[in-house]
C-alpha cells in the first residue's frame, strides 16, 4: 500500500516537471534584431558612436547594431555591389555627392510614409537647402541630412595683425579680397621666392561661379551651363589668382606639407575650406596662431558651396520599422549635440545649430555664426544620374584651367558638350527605370 502511494506520488511529480518543462519549452525567446550600419570615420568616431547607442538600445530593446566602418571613397561603390548582391547594409550614411544616384537607382528607401506616420517626428526641423539638397529626390524624403559642410575663409590672425590689416567682414569683394591678398604674399627670407602667400586655390571652384550669378546645370538639371560668360570668366578670375597675381601657391610649392600644412604652418593669409575643417583639421594641427572664419568674398551676389551627409535607410532591409528607428536616432538632437561638442560638425537641425551647443562652443573659430548664416545663402552641387561621372569630367577640365594648361573659356566650352551628352543618357536611363 505504501509503495503503492510512492509510485503514485513519483507520477504525480513526474507529470508535473513535464508540464513545467513543457511550459518554459513554449515560452516565447526574446527576438534580437541586428541592423547593419555603413559609414565612414576614425576608431575614434566608432567609440563615441557605440557610447551614444547605448541610449538607442534602451530606448529599442531587442535591437543592436553592427557597424561596418568603411572609408569614405569606398562607401558608394560597395552600396551598389551590396545592393545588387542581396547583401546590402540596413541604414547607411551617405554623401551629397553620390545621394541622388542611389535614390536614382532604388538603393534607398522611401522614408516619406515613416515621417507621415511618426507624430513625435519634426521634418521642418532641418534646413530646407539640406533636404532639397541630398534628402529628396522627386519630392519624396529618402535620406536624413546629420550634417552641414559649408565653406567659408578661414584666416590668420597673426598675419593680419602683424600687416596692420583690419579682419575680413561681410563687406569684402573679390576687388578688396585680392587686395588684401596682394598685401600678404611676400618673400620672406629674400631669396627671390614667395614663402607666405596671401590665399589659397581651393576645391570648391562651384563658389566663384555661383557669385557670378553662374550655374553649373539649367535649373532642370538637363544641359550644363558652363559655356556662359558667367561661369568661365568666374574660373578664369579664380585661377588668376595664381597665374596673374601668385598670390596662390602652386601644387610645387604645397608638394611636401600640402595646403593644410601650409596653413598650419603659419605661411598662408586665407583658406578656403568647409566647416567639417574647424574640428577635424585645425583644433590639433595649429598651435602657433590664432585664427578666425569670415564669409566667402561676395561677387554679383553672395553664395557658398553647401555639402554635407545623411543617413537613409536601404529599401533591402527585411527591418523597416526598427532601421526607421535608428534614421532617426542618429539625425536626432541628442546625436547632434554630442556631434557638434566633440567634432563642431554643422548640424542639419535648425534647433541644435541655432543653440548653444554648435553656436557657442568655447574653441575656436570665435565667428561661428558665419556658419549659421552661411546655410541660408549656400548652394549645392547639381544632382544627376551619373553625379560622380560628371563631377569627374568637370573637375579635370576645370584643374586644366586652374593649373594654365588652358584657359577657363577653352575649357568650359570644350566640356559643356561632353556633359550634356551625359545629361541625355541619364535622362533615358531614368526613364527606362520607371522611377
Amino acid at each position: 500500500m505504501k509503495s503503492a502511494r510512492l509510485r503514485a506520488a513519483a507520477v504525480t511529480v513526474a507529470a508535473f516537471l513535464a508540464a513545467f518543462q513543457g511550459g518554459c519549452s513554449r515560452a516565447p525567446e526574446e527576438r534580437v534584431v541586428t541592423l547593419r550600419l555603413v559609414l565612414w570615420g576614425t576608431a575614434k568616431d566608432e567609440a563615441s558612436l557605440n557610447e551614444m547607442l547605448q541610449r538607442f538600445y534602451r530606448e529599442n530593446p531587442g535591437v543592436r547594431v553592427k557597424l561596418e566602418i568603411t572609408p569614405h571613397a569606398r562607401v558608394f561603390d560597395k552600396l551598389l555591389i551590396s545592393f545588387a548582391g542581396g547583401r546590402a547594409p540596413d541604414v547607411s550614411r551617405v554623401s551629397s555627392l553620390w545621394f541622388y544616384p542611389l535614390a536614382a537607382k532604388g538603393v534607398l528607401a522611401d522614408l516619406t510614409p515613416f515621417i507621415e506616420q511618426d507624430r513625435s517626428f519634426d521634418l521642418n526641423d532641418f534646413y530646407e537647402a539640406a533636404l532639397d539638397g541630398w534628402g529628396r529626390y522627386r519630392g519624396r524624403v529618402h535620406a536624413l541630412p546629420t550634417d552641414l559642410d559649408l565653406t567659408a575663409m578661414f584666416y590668420n590672425k597673426k598675419m593680419f595683425d602683424k600687416a596692420g590689416i583690419p579682419y575680413p567682414d561681410y563687406s569684402w569683394d573679390w576687388d578688396r579680397y585680392l587686395e588684401v591678398c596682394r598685401k600678404l604674399t611676400k618673400d620672406l627670407d629674400g631669396d627671390g621666392r614667395i614663402d607666405q602667400w596671401g590665399t589659397s586655390l581651393d576645391g570648391y571652384w562651384q563658389s566663384y561661379v555661383y557669385q557670378n550669378g553662374g550655374s553649373v546645370l539649367n535649373e532642370d538639371n538637363t544641359r550644363c551651363m558652363l559655356d556662359r560668360p558667367e561661369a568661365y570668366e568666374a574660373i578664369q578670375w579664380m585661377a588668376d589668382l595664381r597665374l596673374k597675381w601668385g598670390v596662390a601657391p602652386s601644387p610645387a610649392d604645397t608638394a611636401d606639407v600640402g595646403l593644410t600644412g601650409l596653413w598650419a604652418s603659419g605661411r598662408l593669409g586665407m583658406y578656403f575650406t568647409g566647416s567639417w575643417a574647424a574640428a577635424m583639421v585645425f583644433r590639433d594641427r595649429v598651435k602657433d596662431f590664432d585664427w578666425d572664419v569670415a564669409p566667402v568674398p561676395k561677387g554679383k551676389r553672395r553664395a557658398t558651396f553647401l555639402g554635407g551627409s545623411a543617413f537613409a535607410m536601404i529599401s533591402s532591409t527585411k527591418h523597416p520599422k526598427e532601421a526607421w528607428e535608428l534614421v532617426k536616432f542618429l539625425t536626432s538632437p541628442y546625436v547632434q549635440e554630442r556631434w557638434a561638442r566633440e567634432y563642431q560638425i554643422m548640424p542639419s537641425r535648425r534647433s541644435v545649430a541655432e543653440s548653444g551647443a554648435f553656436r557657442d562652443l568655447k574653441e575656436p573659430p570665435e565667428h561661428r555664426q558665419v556658419f549659421i548664416e552661411a546655410a541660408r545663402y549656400g548652394r549645392t552641387l547639381p544632382s544627376v544620374y551619373s553625379q560622380r561621372e560628371m563631377n569627374d569630367i568637370i573637375s579635370n577640365y576645370i584643374s586644366m584651367a586652374l593649373l594654365g594648361k588652358m584657359t577657363a573659356k577653352e575649357a568650359c566650352l570644350t566640356v559643356t558638350p561632353l556633359v550634356n551628352d551625359l545629361l541625355r543618357y541619364d535622362l533615358e536611363r531614368e526613364r527606362r527605370s520607371g522611377r
